[in-house]
């Protein structure tokens, strides 16, 4: 169900909103991975509905900060936070379409290891975003957090993609895992790029 929101409603309050969603998609990717073949599509629905919240709360982000003349940050950092948090839901609604639209036979044990790398930035990330209104030094170990999780997602993936490659997998099988894993990897490269945009804003405010 899309979120209702009111007038009254500040910029922090609907970024922590937008937020939320993270956490969301993230919990709903888990639920296809983990959901019997004729399950992914219903769950998947349910995923969709997410996407669709998430665009829904970024666009009432971009219309605060377009309607107000005296903003907390800096504009543009604003907008690409919004759009950063926007990226990170699509990528992770995409991940859950090719599995269920491409359906592979069997995906590798580390792509729900990568599920659980991408709710753990998820969580992280809607905790920090709820308190950007008082910037302290937490939020310094939330993006080197973020990046050591990102770079634990990239040696994951590098190493599914070389056992990919180095098996005996039929060659069309071989392209429906790695549109999984690709998405995968562009999730949490994308929340590697929100938590720079979260430092670009700490950094001018420190």
């Amino acid at each position: 169900m899309s979120p209702k929101f009111k007038k009254t409603d500040t910029l922090f309050q609907l970024l922590a909103t937008q937020a939320s969603f993270l956490v969301t998609a993230a919990d709903r990717l888990s639920d296809v991975i983990n959901a019997s073949p004729a399950d992914r599509s219903t769950l998947q629905q349910k995923l969709h509905e997410a996407e669709q919240g998430a665009d829904e709360a970024c666009h009432s982000v971009l219309k605060l900060v377009n309607q107000s003349f005296v903003l907390p940050f800096d504009r543009e950092d604003l907008y690409s936070l919004a759009d950063d948090l926007d990226d990170v839901v699509d990528l992770i609604d995409e991940a859950g379409d090719n599995i269920v639209l491409y359906k592979p036979l069997t995906l590798p044990d580390g792509a729900k290891t990568q599920i659980e790398l991408l709710q753990r930035c998820a969580q992280l990330t809607q905790s920090h975003i709820g308190n950007l209104a008082s910037i302290n030094e937490n939020i310094r170990e939330y993006w080197v957090t973020l990046n050591e999780i990102e770079n634990q997602g990239d040696k994951l993936y590098r190493s599914m993609i070389a056992e990919l490659f180095n098996g005996g997998t039929d060659a069309l099988e071989v392209l429906k895992i790695k549109a999984v894993l690709d998405a995968l990897e562009g999730a949490l490269d994308a929340f590697e790029d929100l938590s720079s945009t979260v430092e670009s804003i700490a950094i001018k405010e420190s």
